[in-house]
């Protein structure tokens, strides 16, 4: 067992379970007695007059012949029965809300496939897609990763240099107060440290003046912090921030918001928030300066923070589908592998990352670590196998699991499976997955008689929140059957 959103109008129906044939099995001593008596019956007209000693001793004549006859050998082991399934959820997934339908469940003790439709198909999977990214960041970067920003000494004394370390969950609110990322490391610490350090060789009463912020956002190229294949409007609405190695807050307007207004210039917000902190922490300097540049190898460090370890940042990532968080730990896994960071690397750094435990590149397409992207593509049984592999493995890979929303619990599936699915609440870990023409769901199920299901659904075509309800429906029917569904 494992451990531990859309109303709909109608009661879905259950899943059917087929009248299965009635199996007639003779065995060769009921099939000799048929014959014996047949035998006799005949006899009775073929041997009238004849006494009944005679007819005895015809008998006996016919039962030892039998009796030599059942001396043939037999097999050494008796043939092992074989498990006939009647549990069908061909109706659920068939229903027209669910457009272009496909789909693989998977039992993933044995690996045996228990139902599949189109599961050979390439399909966009949305945000499905981050499990492949949270996979891959914790197979290439390790569960305990964190990734540091810091402000190191310039040439200049009266300059520091900000290195971002393509964090973007330093977090501009003060002390007590927090943002979507709980934990996350703060601007002000990392100012205070700073001021602290810089104070460290004036004489005393000398006041700190820092003139200039030289900001370093070279991890990877501050021009490759776009996808042309995302909507336009994606950071307006709320749903992902530029890619860039130095932000706050995920580049939110309301850093207490998961979905919230993203802006057109994530670094430069970021470095006008540390000069900000800066002078809370004691800079007196009227005026500073911004400028880009380099750190120099071997500068002393003066402040640094450190993000929550990768463990914690997937997990938020899956739960909430946070694309920012989605691709920056795509550049991780890039910048780890040896690629560099940029977003031409991603399908070489994911999908080779995987490859190397045993899953097939050719079957997944990768445009992004988030899934926004129309242009990713991946097969239903790819991601079954990758949650079997998951299900199977010990950390950090059962991290993922462990990181799926939970049925009316928590994350992107908090208010997910009511009205008549609602019985299967708390018994779905899953990823939810939805962009324009896409609708998806994949994950783990818990069924009612105890079986652990993986499973990987997707519609695609003309899709709505009717086609989310859909999918829900014929989730909660995996709930039902369990160990008994049937591919029919």
């Amino acid at each position: 067992m494992l451990d531990s959103v859309g109303n709909m109008s109608q009661t879905p129906p259950l899943p059917t379970r087929s009248k299965g044939a009635k199996i007639v099995v003779v065995s060769a001593v009921s099939l000799a007695g048929v014959v014996l008596l047949g035998a006799t019956f005949g006899a009775g007209y073929a041997l009238q007059g004849t006494s009944i000693l005679d007819i005895e001793a015809e008998l006996a004549a016919d039962q030892s012949a039998v009796a030599v006859s059942d001396t043939r050998a037999q097999p050494i082991t008796a043939g092992q029965p074989i498990r006939v399934r009647t549990c069908s959820i061909d109706d659920l997934a068939t229903n027209p809300a669910l457009a272009t339908f496909a789909g693989v469940v998977v039992d993933p003790q044995s690996g045996a496939v228990l139902f599949s439709r189109n599961e050979d198909t390439s399909v966009t999977p949305a945000s499905i897609l981050k499990i492949l990214t949270a996979t891959a960041a914790l197979s290439a970067l390790g569960p305990d990763t964190r990734f540091e920003t810091k402000v190191v000494a310039s040439s200049n004394p009266a300059s520091v240099v900000l290195v971002a370390g393509g964090d973007a969950t330093l977090s501009s609110l003060p002390a007590g107060a927090q943002s979507v990322y709980v934990g996350a490391p703060k601007l002000a610490d990392l100012a205070e440290q700073t001021i602290a350090a810089f104070s460290e060789g004036l004489a005393d009463g000398a006041r700190v003046r820092i003139t200039e912020v030289i900001v370093d956002a070279s991890l990877w190229s501050s021009e490759d912090d776009w996808d042309e294949s995302w909507k336009s409007d994606a950071r307006a609405n709320g749903f992902i921030s530029q890619v860039t190695p130095l932000q706050i807050d995920g580049d939110r307007q309301n850093p207490s918001a998961p979905i919230s207004r993203r802006g057109n210039d994530a670094s430069d917000k970021a470095a006008r928030a540390f000069v900000s902190a800066l002078r809370t922490a004691g800079n007196t300097a009227r005026f500073v300066a911004i400028t880009e540049g380099t750190a120099e190898p071997g500068s002393r460090v003066l402040g640094s923070v450190l993000s929550q370890p990768v463990s914690e940042l997937t997990s938020y990532m899956l739960k909430e589908s946070d694309n920012t968080l989605a691709e920056m730990l795509a550049r991780h896994v890039s910048l780890a592998v040896g690629l560099g960071g940029g977003s031409e690397t991603l399908q070489e750094a994911l999908a080779g990352t995987l490859a190397s435990r045993g899953f097939g590149s050719d079957q997944v397409s990768i445009q992004d670590g988030s899934g926004l992207s129309s242009l990713n593509q991946v097969e239903p049984r790819y991601i079954t196998n990758l949650l079997t592999e998951v299900y199977r493995s010990p950390p950090p890979l059962n991290l993922v699991r462990d990181g799926l929303s939970v049925a009316g619990t928590d994350g992107s599936l908090k208010d997910r499976f009511t009205a008549a699915n609602n019985v299967a609440q708390g018994h779905v870990f899953a990823k939810t997955g939805s962009i324009e023409g896409v609708r998806s769901l994949a994950g783990f199920v818990a069924a009612l008689d105890g079986t652990d299901l993986a499973f990987s659904f997707f519609s695609t075509g003309e899709v709505d929140d009717a086609t989310k309800d859909a999918i829900e429906t014929v989730v909660t029917g995996l709930y039902t059957c369990g160990e008994n569904l049937a591919n029919f």
